[in-house]
C-alpha cells in the first residue's frame, strides 16, 4: 500500500468559527451601507438641494471608505496572513505520535529506513520515502527532516518544545529507527474563531529518525 503525506485543512466547522463568519457578515453589510450612504448623500446634495459637493462631503466619504478598508484588511490579515506561534500554548495545542519504521534492503543487501528519491525531488525540496506496517509513505522535505541518531537531536527552523526525555527513551526502544509526527492544532477561542481556524490543524511535521546516515538510500 502506497500512501502520500499530504497535509490538508480539517473541514469540520467548529462553533467558534461562527465568530469569524459573523464578523465577515458585519463587514459586508458595512460595505453595502457605505456604498449606498455615499450614493444617497451625493444624490441628495446634487438633485434635491441642487448644491455642490463640498470638502466636508468628500472627507466624510473618505472616512467611511477608510473604515471599511481597515475592517476588511483586519479580517483578511487575521484569516490568511497571520503566522502561527507554535510555542504559544494559548493559541495551539501540540501533540506527538511515534511510529517504528520497517527496514528495507537494496539489491546488494544494504539495509535502509529512508529513501530519498532524486527523480521526484525538485531543486528546492527532496522527497523522502519510509515504511510503516508494510505501507510506503512519502513526504516532502518541506514537511519533514531526517534526524541522524548518532548526533544530538535537533530540528532546525521549527520552534517546538520537543519532548526530549520521551525521544531519548524511544531511541533506545526503537534503535533510532522511528518517525516522530508533530501536529499543532488551533485551540477553540475567540481569536482563532475570528480567523476561521478554530479546531483546525495549523501544522504537521515529521522527523524521520535513523541510526546513522548509512541507513539512508539515495536513489538517483
Amino acid at each position: 500500500m502506497f500512501k502520500t503525506i499530504n497535509f490538508s485543512w480539517e473541514k469540520t466547522m467548529n462553533s467558534w468559527n461562527f465568530v469569524g463568519i459573523i464578523a465577515w457578515v458585519i463587514v459586508i453589510a458595512l460595505l453595502i451601507f457605505v456604498v449606498f450612504n455615499i450614493r444617497n448623500r451625493h444624490l441628495k446634495i446634487l438633485v434635491v438641494k441642487k448644491g455642490k459637493i463640498t470638502w466636508t462631503t468628500v472627507l466624510t466619504d473618505l472616512l467611511e471608505i477608510v473604515v471599511v478598508i481597515l475592517a476588511v484588511s483586519g479580517l483578511l490579515y487575521t484569516s490568511l496572513f497571520t503566522k502561527v506561534d507554535l510555542t504559544d500554548k494559548s493559541e495551539v495545542a501540540v501533540s506527538y505520535k511515534y511510529d517504528p519504521m520497517i527496514v528495507q534492503t537494496t539489491n546488494d543487501g544494504q539495509g535502509y529506513y529512508v529513501k530519498i528519491n532524486k527523480k521526484e525531488s525538485s531543486s528546492s525540496n527532496e522527497v523522502y520515502q519510509y515504511w510503516l506496517n508494510n505501507s510506503t509513505y512519502t513526504v516532502s522535505s518541506r514537511d519533514a527532516t531526517i534526524s541522524d541518531g548518532s548526533l544530538p537531536f535537533t530540528v532546525s527552523g521549527l520552534h517546538l518544545d520537543w519532548p526530549l526525555k520521551k525521544i531519548k527513551k524511544l531511541d533506545a526502544k526503537y534503535q533510532y529507527a522511528y518517525v516522530i509526527t508533530a501536529q499543532a492544532k488551533y485551540k477553540d477561542n475567540f481569536k482563532n474563531g475570528l480567523g476561521l481556524r478554530a479546531n483546525r490543524y495549523a501544522m504537521e511535521y515529521r522527523v524521520l529518525r535513523v541510526p546513522a546516515r548509512s541507513f539512508i538510500n539515495v536513489e538517483k
